[in-house]
């Protein structure tokens, strides 16, 4: 646990000592709260976080490739990896530290964000439960992202490569869940082969927990669907570790 702990703050930290963070940071929240904010904060309007939530996984879908392309990409990259190595940690204490530093940077983001629903509040009245639920659901859908992004990079040297391979993977696993696709393979597919397509996307579950409604299989979901790419991450890695 130590262990993990000390590569937790080590990649936290190098968030914040490089403008990756920074440029991540102003981008990802110019995007969303100027275009939710022209729905939410229009005159006559209802007080609703509605489009926030709307817009935020499109806005995932785009950023968070771009984010996690380095983690593992960058370090074979420039050789660090191999110094990482030979560290006396596990190589799943290395997985988990990453992707925990990233899961708190992004809520740190998300909690720069709260002054939208708190805006809302003041001109009218914010249901609160349904909004903080919506955050969980957003971190969670996020953690899922990070986790598939965190493999990719972990295959290859080539940041480009990286973002590129996440990105098709996030647009696939994002479309399956998206209502209007689901619509039109009911057209041409069996019932249970569209439900099996449906539940392997992490917006499904979104949109599920958004309701303001936290569903334990919802949960149990997205730790199953990040535990298997980190482990995944994990196998690649030790396998590169053992291959020297």
């Amino acid at each position: 646990m130590r262990e993990t702990l000390v590569i937790f703050r080590r990649e936290l930290k190098s968030y914040f000592t490089s403008p990756i963070a920074y440029v991540f940071g102003v981008l990802f929240l110019g995007f969303l709260l100027f275009f939710s904010s022209q729905s939410s904060l229009q005159h006559g309007a209802q007080a609703s976080m509605q489009s926030f939530f709307g817009l935020l996984p499109f806005l995932f879908l785009f950023f968070l490739p771009a984010l996690t392309m380095r983690l593992w990409a960058e370090e074979r990259k420039l050789g660090t990896i191999e110094l990482l190595m030979t560290f006396p940690v596990r190589v799943s204490q290395l997985v988990l530290g990453k992707f925990g530093a990233v899961v708190a940077y992004l809520g740190l983001v998300l909690l720069l964000t709260l002054g939208l629903p708190i805006t809302l509040g003041v001109f009218g009245r914010v249901d609160w439960p349904p909004v903080i639920a919506a955050y969980v659901a957003s971190l969670l859908f996020a953690s899922s992202f990070v986790a598939v992004g965190m493999f990719w990079s972990s295959t290859t040297r080539d940041q480009l490569v990286a973002v590129i391979v996440s990105l098709v993977s996030l647009v696939v696993l994002y479309g399956l869940g998206y209502p209007i696709l689901i619509e039109w393979m009911a057209d041409w597919m069996p019932a249970w082969g569209v439900d099996v397509l449906n539940a392997t996307s992490p917006y499904r579950y979104f949109e599920s927990i958004s309701r303001g409604v936290l569903d334990t299989r919802d949960i149990v979901y997205f730790a199953c669907f990040c535990g298997f790419f980190l482990y995944a991450n994990a196998l690649v890695l030790e396998t590169r570790r053992h291959r020297g």
